[in-house]
């Protein structure tokens, strides 16, 4: 989802990002479709696994930038319930820029420093901090496999198979799995899901919570 930086309505940040989520989900479906015909191989679905959740993430990246952005000029949610906001900015481009202070740029990736952020900005961080809270350990694990995918450093690769690890009860396998082999291992939420179904559920749930 290309980041738009002058919009006005959380409806349509929201609406935007859960257009893109269902698209990837479809692109998903369609390309496991195509493996299951020998269309494309294992490793190409890999990796276009791989490609589809960095994808999703980069998406939410924008939807929480924007919201949070436009719940500090106090816009309301879809439900209408009033914000109270400690910033008062003259519109959306200085609403970021108080956001930034003297900081070269924020960082809407780390859901604690997004929780410290809505309890800063935000009265009683609403309607933010709860869905994050709640979600915090799934939010943690999808910014370890983010890190590893941008980055793939030493450092988010010793994160990465603290995450690989958890999944196999503190076990570490022979052999660490691609994040695109990652997220399409079984779900241990709901057994019909495999990871990556997971991450979608997820960011539509969240979504739905903070607006």
């Amino acid at each position: 989802m290309a980041v738009i930086k002058n919009r006005i309505k959380i409806s349509a940040s929201y609406n935007s990002f859960i257009k893109e989520i269902i698209r990837l989900e479809k692109f998903d479906f369609q390309n496991h479709q195509k493996f299951n015909s020998n269309k494309i191989t294992k490793a190409q679905l890999e990796l276009m696994v791989e490609s589809i959740f960095f994808a999703g993430f980069r998406s939410y990246e924008g939807f929480i930038r924007e919201i949070f952005i436009l719940y500090c000029l106090e816009k309301k949610t879809l439900s209408k319930k009033n914000i109270k906001s400690y910033l008062k900015p003259k519109n959306f481009e200085h609403s970021e820029q108080l956001l930034k202070s003297s900081m070269p740029f924020l960082d809407w990736t780390s859901p604690e420093s997004i929780i410290a952020r809505s309890e800063l900005y935000l009265e009683d961080g609403y309607p933010i901090k709860l869905p994050y809270t709640t979600n915090l350990q799934q939010l943690k694990d999808y910014k370890r496999l983010r890190n590893h995918i941008a980055h793939n450093s030493v450092e988010s690769e010793i994160q990465y198979e603290k995450l690989v690890r958890a999944y196999n009860s503190g076990v570490r396998p022979m052999v660490i799995p691609t994040p695109g082999k990652f997220l399409m291992l079984t779900s241990r939420l709901n057994p019909r899901n495999y990871l990556l179904l997971d991450f979608f559920d997820l960011m539509k749930q969240i979504s739905i919570d903070m607006t």
